[in-house]
């Protein structure tokens, strides 16, 4: 008997440990992607899968490292600490860390925090050392030696901000003739002349794109430019394989090239394999008194859930949720107790769709007599 009491109070303990279970943040990125801690710098997030997910209310920051900014308000979070709700379930948090922490750039290395409502009733997991997406402040320490470029996040995604960095006292100049390093660090402005996939897609450096070409001076002969590589590039459906480069001033009077006068190459992350997601209907042919069975699996990152709804002319529609993980979610349709009150019906009409609102389908389905 004691064994058994034992037994029940340790299954409870991990159905309540479950329950209770923060969801992770979906996705966290900052804008720019390199920054420095008294740099002003958005921090966003993807909040697809959390308890926050299609949230009406205001979400809010709630820090601990470097600093606690909003200590003892966890049931009514300041106003300070609210984001800004970007579209769907992206938010972004806007803020001079050294400000926002109240402590020197020097004591500034990581973030940690999560995601809540006003009042605390809902909130993400953490964003952790321990759960494996702390933001970090990028170290700049590599493009300050003996590097000629660098760029951030290593692991960059062509729809996400990404940060390259020129180190112009080692970048080669006058290629053609003697060669000289370091040219381009006389230079008052320095602009990149880049293209995609062996410059398949240029954005040449002229006065027109003087502006979207030109990079931010960072002190020391270091310059920095920001941007989203699908935007930057308009390169639309196409998959960006790489980024070639070359800096000069605007009107090239100055040089830097990599070493050997090189192009700059910076490649793309290798990309893991889709799998396409499979929608089944079992059995593919089936009547009013059948009971149907649909699944859907290798689901895309982010869908947490899957909805129905069948209608029938003469009856009441039919909603339900699936159940499953991302990987395969399923649903068991009884259609002879939905249908027994109708005499004839020949077709029905389905509706799947996810927790995004995406519809998965929407067609109508011949039913055999």
């Amino acid at each position: 008997m004691e064994a058994m009491k034992r037994f029940i109070l340790y299954t409870l303990l991990i159905l309540g440990s479950a329950l209770y279970a923060q969801k992770p943040i979906a996705e966290i990125w900052t804008q720019p992607a390199f920054f420095r801690p008294d740099d002003t710098v958005a921090f966003y997030f993807d909040l697809t899968g959390t308890d926050l997910e299609g949230t009406t209310e205001d979400v809010y920051m709630w820090s601990w490292y470097p600093t606690e900014p909003d200590a003892g308000n966890w049931n009514n979070s300041s106003d300070f600490a609210k984001l800004i709700h970007v579209e769907g379930n992206i938010w972004k948090f806007v803020i001079v860390p050294t400000q926002y922490y109240g402590v020197p750039a020097d004591q500034i290395t990581a973030f940690y925090g999560l995601l809540k409502n006003k009042n605390g009733t809902k909130q993400t997991d953490a964003f952790a050392p321990d759960k494996g997406n702390t933001i970090f402040v990028p170290s700049d320490a590599v493009i300050k030696g003996s590097a000629r470029i660098d760029y951030f996040p290593k692991e960059w995604k062509a729809d996400r901000p990404l940060s390259i960095l020129v180190n112009t006292n080692n970048t080669w100049s006058d290629c053609e003739t003697s060669a000289v390093q370091g040219k381009l660090a006389t230079a008052t402005n320095v602009h990149i002349h880049a293209g995609i996939n062996n410059w398949a897609v240029v954005v040449e450096n002229n006065p027109t794109n003087a502006a979207k070409t030109a990079l931010t001076d960072l002190g020391g002969g270091i310059w920095r430019i920001d941007f989203i590589p699908k935007d930057y590039f308009n390169s639309g459906n196409t998959k960006i394989n790489s980024i070639h480069a070359v800096f000069a001033n605007l009107d090239w009077s100055l040089m830097g090239k990599d070493a050997n006068c090189a192009d700059f190459y910076i490649a793309a992350p290798e990309e893991p394999e889709v799998i396409p997601p499979v929608f089944t209907i079992f059995p593919q042919k089936f009547s009013k008194k059948d009971i149907i069975y649909l699944s859907r699996e290798n689901n895309e990152a982010g869908v947490t859930g899957l909805t129905y709804t069948i209608t029938a002319a003469g009856v009441s529609d039919l909603t339900g949720s699936f159940k499953g993980t991302t990987a395969k979610f399923e649903a068991f349709i009884d259609l002879a107790t939905w249908l027994k009150s109708v005499q004839t019906v020949s077709k029905i009409h389905l509706l799947v769709k996810d927790n995004k609102n995406n519809v998965i389908v929407d067609s109508d389905i011949n039913l055999v007599q």
